[in-house]
């Protein structure tokens, strides 16, 4: 059984540069940090969420967060309020499994009311409505990167599997998890059973407007860590270039007319 040490990720946090951070709760003994980009003068900018961990197994999520972090994320802090909840459960990314302490999968759990890591994405969507959302998750069963891909307008996945290819297979199956898929995006199909309540955190996201761009995007578990480590960055890259061209582009129009 894989047991990991929350202190090094708390440790990781702590020392970042920049940035504000809140503990969201202690959940099980274990902090739920959200770090947050400090402003930048007094211009408002568009906010984006990033979220990894939700599933203690799926570890290099949790690993590109941080990396983005101590790498990244003060570049993009001039366009954008980055919000980023690098370990969503980590009692389960401890003894890495996909359950929480009360063995509750949390990515389908939110609309209850007594799972402390729902309230915990509860806290960070007050915040709302986020110009984009980037959930990161593993799939054990995929051969290659392929991502879920909610919108209103700008769709921009085939723009993200097309940049992740340099650094990571994509899964080209035209049925990927049962839905259709095209070159490793699914454009999921809201009238399936197990998102019609609303129960899953992407599709509630969505669904009740705190983001027009949700992306859930799934790394292979079967390749190297530090692979798929790279395929979320390069994916979190690519997200946030093609909306700060958009809300360049936009500012642009706003300032000629």
């Amino acid at each position: 059984m894989i047991e990991r040490e929350f202190s090094s990720v708390v440790e990781r946090i702590r020392v970042l540069c920049n940035v504000s951070l809140r503990v969201l709760d202690e959940v099980a003994g274990y902090p739920v940090y959200a770090v947050e980009t400090e402003p930048h003068g007094q211009e408002e900018r568009p906010s984006v969420y990033i979220n990894a961990g939700t599933h203690g197994d799926e570890p290099a999520g949790v690993e590109a967060a941080l990396t983005f972090l101590e790498s990244a994320v003060d570049r993009w802090s001039r366009h954008f309020r980055v919000v980023v909840v690098p370990c969503l459960c980590p009692y389960a990314w401890v003894r890495n499994q996909r359950h929480n302490a009360q063995d509750v999968d949390i990515n389908w759990a939110f609309l209850r009311e007594d799972v402390a890591e729902i309230a915990c994405v509860k806290r960070v969507i007050e915040n709302s409505p986020f110009r984009t959302v980037i959930d990161l998750h593993e799939d054990w069963e995929s051969p290659g990167c392929y991502l879920y891909e909610q919108c209103r307008g700008m769709s921009i996945g085939r723009l993200l599997t097309d940049r992740v290819r340099d650094v990571c297979l994509v899964d080209d199956r035209d049925r990927i998890e049962g839905e259709d898929a095209v070159a490793g995006v699914i454009h999921p199909n809201m009238n399936a059973p197990k998102r019609r309540d609303g129960s899953g955190i992407p599709i509630a996201l969505f669904r009740n407007g705190h983001t027009d761009s949700m992306i859930t995007a799934e790394s292979p578990s079967g390749l190297a860590l530090g692979v798929r480590v790279e395929a979320h960055l390069a994916l979190i890259e690519e997200a946030l270039t093609c909306h700060a061209e958009v809300v360049s582009h936009n500012a642009a129009l706003r300032h000629d007319a």
